[in-house]
């Protein structure tokens, strides 16, 4: 999988890749893949995540990289990122990014996105991601970032999963990164 983010990067100023996955353990190998591809490229990770995987994932990271490598990785808890007003509310999230990315870009430091979408069990918020993700396909384009968006299968119903399709360029399974034959271009 390293090859493909690799591949990707190179042919693209810009990515913005949907992932669903089922198996933890595919995840963890395609997250740990993701960072040590962008660290090896020279590139700082904002990851969204939550603490339990973060840890999980984090050790991984630690038996592949050297320590002033692990430095170029910024955690943040996916639920006070995607929560962070009490709420799934797109312009705060977008405004909460902005805050964190102004230093990257004031120091021209490259960087790419792992984020792992979640919500609570009892808030509805699936017409609230398909906005969301349409708004995050045109700030990737806008500010030519890469970006995993990974959402767990079993959470995600038919329509969400076609949405997303439509607002992701890209498809990644466990073993390869396609283009989505739904995506809806938004490339300026």
């Amino acid at each position: 999988m390293k090859e493909s983010f690799f591949h990707l990067k190179n042919e693209n100023n810009s990515a913005h890749i949907f992932y669903k996955f089922s198996e933890e353990e595919n995840y963890i190998q395609n997250v740990t893949s993701y960072i040590v591809d962008g660290i090896e490229q020279g590139e700082h990770i904002l990851f969204i995540e939550n603490d339990r995987l973060f840890l999980l994932i984090y050790k991984r990271l630690e038996a592949t990289l050297k320590p002033d490598q692990l430095t170029k990785i910024q955690h943040i808890n996916n639920f006070n990122y995607y929560f962070s007003n009490g709420s799934f509310h797109p312009p705060t999230i977008f405004n909460y990014l902005s805050k964190i990315l102004e230093s990257y870009s004031e120091n021209n430091i490259p960087f790419r996105i792992w984020a792992h979408v979640e919500w609570g069990e009892k808030y509805e918020v699936l017409n609230i991601i398909k906005e969301f993700e349409n708004e995050a396909d045109i700030a990737v384009n806008e500010l030519q970032l890469m970006l995993v968006c990974a959402y767990d299968a079993e959470r995600i119903p038919d329509s969400l999963e076609e949405a997303l399709m439509k607002c992701h360029e890209h498809i990644m399974t466990n073993d390869e990164i396609l283009p989505s034959n739904l995506y809806i271009n938004k490339k300026i």
